[in-house]
């Protein structure tokens, strides 16, 4: 009814035009009349009565002939008219109709994506919104099937469906061959008439008995996530403007799986953040516990034992102040190593190459090992983020030398290749197996060598440990200045 309320204007538009050409023709109907008897009298004459009521008469057999013929035609093409006019409105009305429909799920589609970071909420939007699309087509809503597929390593599996039975849902797919491989390799919408000679959809219970299969990618730019296959039980035909709509869905999606990743990144992240921190607290409070703690007690009791040697050998006493003496600039400098080492100063004020001479410094003072730093200059090529974690991955590798080494020499070398910011810090000490050690951490927990795996990863680089029992270590770090420099 609606439809026809809606109509019914344009009928009464075209009916009013009609009714006045009508009356046109009536007044040139008369008009011809006229002009017919006008003619007759000059062809004919009139010489008598009998002639003038032929005169007449031939001329309104003509007037009506003419009049006849041409109201016959009028109306045959005024109904036609009517008909076609009709017809158009008709047909734009419901191109509008769906247009406004689509506009209407992209907007709720929209919404959904503005309100939510969860990929599946999304996906079943999408295929809420594909269903209706296939059954304003004209296919059945009771045969519609629709899933997501996504990339897990080398196989698709289905992540969201809609009427898919549960064995197909333990099913997957490697997406090399049928609409699935014409899909992802052209990078655009396929569509199969013949669903069951498809080798790999084929194989799906929800899909043997369907007429029509749609395979949407999911993509952003060359990177494929995945695709949404659609299946209904009866062959229609999608325009252009559906399958464009189709399209528009789809990089929805994507955003949304883009969106989701992003998340559960940020999360691993967060996570791995407080999990560093945790290592850090306990390494930190370790170093205290079997550093500065140990020694404090050991004056406390030095002192306990001071005081009760003043009364009986002074002399005796004043050598154990002197011992207490050095047991307190020794504990004060090492505890200045640890504030060293959890905010460098000298790495703000006066840069890399300051800050990791001053780490030499101190080691050297500690343990007596031969350390030298060549081409510090290129430090400044780092941005001051950069240069933070280069220091900590340097201050680790020097820290893991002197307990681990037995080096007699340490050297870090800051190099320039191509745009590329290259350190090596190289012992010349005992080496260790690096496929054994690899293992142990990888059982063992984040410290270590992958603790600077994960710090190289922060600014963009890589770390690689070259290592042989009896032949040193060399620790190499590169940085790309693309991301990371000044």
């Amino acid at each position: 009814m609606a439809k026809e309320q809606k109509i019914s204007p344009i009928s009464t538009t075209i009916q009013t035009t009609n009714a006045k050409v009508r009356l046109w023709i009536v007044i040139i109907a008369v008009v011809v009349f006229i002009l017919l008897a006008v003619i007759f009298f000059l062809l004919l004459g009139v010489e008598s009565i009998g002639q003038l009521l032929l005169l007449i008469s031939a001329t309104a057999i003509a007037f009506m002939s003419i009049t006849a013929v041409a109201v016959t035609l009028i109306s045959n093409a005024g109904a036609q008219v009517e008909e076609q006019t009709l017809a158009f409105f008709d047909e734009e009305l419901s191109v509008l109709r769906a247009s406004e429909k689509q506009g209407k799920a992209l907007q709720e589609m929209a919404s959904v994506l503005r309100g939510t970071l969860s990929f599946e909420r999304v996906v079943n939007e999408a295929l809420t919104i594909y269903r209706q699309v296939m059954t304003e087509a004209g296919a059945p809503s009771r045969g519609f099937h629709g899933v997501v597929f996504l990339f897990r390593g080398k196989n698709l599996y289905p992540i969201a469906s809609r009427q898919l039975l549960d064995v197909d849902k333990q099913r997957r797919t490697p997406g090399k061959a049928g609409l699935l491989a014409d899909a992802f390799s052209r990078a655009e919408t396929a569509v199969s008439y013949a669903p069951k000679k498809d080798p790999e959809l084929s194989q799906y219970v929800a899909f043997k008995h369907s007429k029509l299969i749609v395979v949407i990618p999911l993509r952003a730019g060359f990177q494929i996530f995945g695709a949404m296959v659609l299946g209904v039980g009866k062959e229609v035909k999608l325009t252009d403007k559906q399958m464009s709509f189709f399209d528009a869905i789809a990089d929805q999606t994507v955003i949304a799986l883009q969106n989701a990743q992003l998340f559960e990144r940020l999360e691993a992240e967060k996570q791995r953040l407080i999990d560093a921190d945790a290592d850090a607290r306990k390494e930190l409070a370790r170093d205290l516990h079997d550093g500065p703690t140990q020694t404090i007690a050991a004056i406390a009791m030095r002192i306990n034992f001071i005081s009760s040697l003043i009364t009986r050998d002074l002399d005796m006493a004043k050598i154990e102040l002197k011992k207490v003496e050095e047991l307190a600039k020794g504990t004060a400098k090492e505890i200045r190593g640890m504030l060293f080492s959890l905010r460098p100063l000298v790495l703000e004020t006066q840069g890399l190459a300051a800050a990791i001479e001053t780490v030499m410094k101190r080691i050297k003072e500690t343990d007596g090992l031969n350390m030298r730093l060549v081409g510090g200059k290129y430090g400044e090529l780092l941005q001051d983020s950069a240069q933070t974690v280069v220091f900590a991955i340097v201050e680790e590798a020097l820290g893991n030398a002197r307990k681990h080494s037995k080096a007699k020499l340490i050297e870090v070398r800051f190099t320039r290749e191509e745009n590329l910011f290259v350190t090596r810090i190289q012992d010349n000490g005992v080496g260790f197996d690096v496929q054994e050690v690899n293992r142990d951490y990888s059982s063992r927990g984040s410290l270590g060598m992958i603790n600077l795996r994960e710090r190289a990863e922060r600014i963009d680089g890589s770390i690689k440990i070259d290592s042989k029992i009896g032949k040193g270590t060399i620790v190499t770090l590169v940085v790309p200045l693309s991301s990371q420099g000044r």
